[in-house]
């Protein structure tokens, strides 16, 4: 049998036509390819015409702040005053001697005496205090009733009759109890007739720094310069306040200098213990210096 030469030939063309169709398609194939991973790494090498044929990444959508976000007061940054006038503090404690527990003024009620009335101090051996009565005409409860005034549920006025920076220094806990919004120190004025000042340091560095764990403010008061004779005195109380403003200035506590706010007549008969004259005076200087008026 014999073939036709011309019809063989044809045959032998045309399968070769499918071939080359899927080699250009495979070379266009890689070739995008190629150009959809230059446009992903180097965008700015790729022509714009061809950048629009690339496929483009969804944009990132920032998530919408909630009014929460948006409205939330910088209470970082407030000042105390502020954070009275906006509500923000619930408790406030104040960890003092019998000055702030205000002895020897006007009204005053030593509760350590019925142990009536609100525990200031357990150190669960039996070393047990009361906060003394609220009528007192004192610096600490015109601070009682600023403060809840402008919200504040929990004051506690945790003064305790001879007390030293050695107790929050040694046993804060039992004072302290769960601390609170806002601890006011007003230690220092027995200090002075026991302590040196490189003692004195020791103690109120431990102790202020055990205070300010406890809280979110805490404010330092200076003792007030008295009239006890110098024979009774280690250190004046004064250059004890120094102490106190130099380790306040060091770690970011509020200081108020407290010790030239009395005059000898608003102190009583002993010239250690302010009259309630003397003591609204302590309350004064503590509104001017934290700016509380309003």
């Amino acid at each position: 049998m014999v073939r036709d030469a011309s019809t063989n030939r044809q045959g032998k063309g045309g399968s070769k036509a499918p071939v080359i169709a899927l080699l250009v398609l495979g070379t266009v194939v890689i070739a995008f390819s190629y150009l959809i991973i230059a446009a992903m790494l180097f965008p700015q090498l790729v022509p714009p015409q061809v950048a629009n044929l690339m496929p483009q990444r969804p944009a990132s959508v920032e998530p919408e702040k909630t009014t929460s976000q948006t409205e939330e007061p910088d209470v970082m940054n407030l000042t105390l005053s502020q954070l009275f006038l906006a509500g923000s503090v619930q408790s406030v404690r104040l960890v003092g001697d019998s000055i702030t527990a205000g002895y020897g003024t006007g009204g005053y009620v030593d509760h350590d005496i019925d142990r009536a009335g609100t525990v200031i101090y357990d150190d669960g051996q039996g070393d047990v205090h009361y906060e003394s009565g609220h009528e007192a005409i004192c610096w600490a409860n015109e601070f009682r009733t600023y403060a809840q005034e402008h919200g504040v549920t929990d004051f506690v006025n945790a003064g305790i009759n001879g007390s030293f920076m050695a107790r929050l220094a040694q046993n804060p806990d039992a004072w302290l109890g769960n601390g609170a919004d806002v601890v006011f120190v007003a230690l220092g004025t027995n200090d002075a007739g026991y302590y040196g000042v490189d003692e004195f340091r020791q103690n109120a560095t431990e102790g202020l720094a055990n205070a300010a764990a406890a809280c979110k403010v805490l404010v330092v008061l200076s003792p007030v310069s008295d009239y006890r004779p110098t024979s009774m005195l280690v250190e004046p109380a004064t250059q004890l306040g120094e102490v106190l403003r130099e380790i306040c200035e060091q770690q970011g506590y509020v200081f108020v200098d407290t010790s030239q706010a009395l005059t000898f007549e608003q102190f009583c008969s002993d010239g250690l213990h302010p009259n309630s004259e003397g003591s609204l005076a302590i309350w004064q200087c503590i509104v001017a210096s934290l700016d509380l008026e309003g």
